[in-house]
């Protein structure tokens, strides 16, 4: 009996440590060459340092249903991107993206600037994405299932889909969305609210899947400042 209490009490104290590791935020600096998934579960946060650059060397992803905090500035950015990948490069996506998940995730992206990636998705979440860049994605933003993450002057170029609106409502402030093969695709029940965003030089600036269902496409800022005195 006293060898089994022994016993417990010695694995207790060796996984302890183990344990609160792994509830310790995780945090990024500098330039980081990434060779897994990064995964951020409900229980932890990670934040991105401004000035960072990670740097994904195969096709792994960043699951965030935590928080995650990549707070760039104008003079020191943050970048994420793939090992060895020219900027601006329109080669085919070389990491998975980034999958925001879930209604209890959180997200602030500001200042970031990502490139390379097959689909960067928003899944019933609500990020807050500000003076962001998306440049060579597949799916550079993929809004799905109810999500509504705000979205202001961001540019979004050389994307194959720039944003993507899958039953959800994004809203988009200020954003200029060009040189893509598609700049706004909506689909099944999905709408985005637009206010002064500038979406022109695209093979098609906005494409809607009507033979998916009803949908009326973009409101007018003046509903969009209807809802922003509602919600403020």
């Amino acid at each position: 009996m006293r060898q089994c209490l022994f016993l417990l009490l010695f694995f207790t104290l060796i996984t302890a440590p183990a344990k609160a590791a792994k509830e310790k935020p995780i945090v990024f600096k500098g330039d980081t060459v990434v060779s897994a998934s990064i995964e951020i579960p409900e229980s932890l946060s990670c934040t991105i340092a401004p000035g960072t650059t990670l740097k994904f060397n195969g096709y792994y992803s960043i699951i965030v249903k935590g928080v995650l905090i990549a707070d760039g500035t104008a003079a020191r950015p943050i970048c994420i991107t793939g090992e060895g990948r020219q900027r601006g490069s329109t080669e085919r996506p070389c990491w998975a993206g980034m999958q925001i998940i879930g209604k209890n995730s959180s997200a602030l992206l500001r200042h970031c600037r990502i490139e390379g990636a097959f689909k960067n998705i928003v899944w019933e979440a609500r990020p807050l994405i500000d003076s962001c860049e998306f440049a060579g994605n597949h799916y550079a933003l993929y809004c799905a299932d109810k999500s509504a993450p705000h979205i202001s002057s961001s540019h979004f170029y050389r994307n194959v889909y720039a944003i993507v609106a899958d039953n959800a409502t994004p809203l988009l402030l200020k954003n200029t969305i060009s040189e893509n093969t598609v700049g706004v695709h909506l689909q099944l029940a999905a709408q985005f609210v637009s206010g002064q965003n500038i979406i022109v030089n695209n093979e098609s600036d906005i494409k809607a899947d009507s033979t998916l269902g009803e949908n009326n496409g973009a409101f007018s800022v003046h509903y969009l400042w209807d809802l922003m005195r509602q919600m403020y």
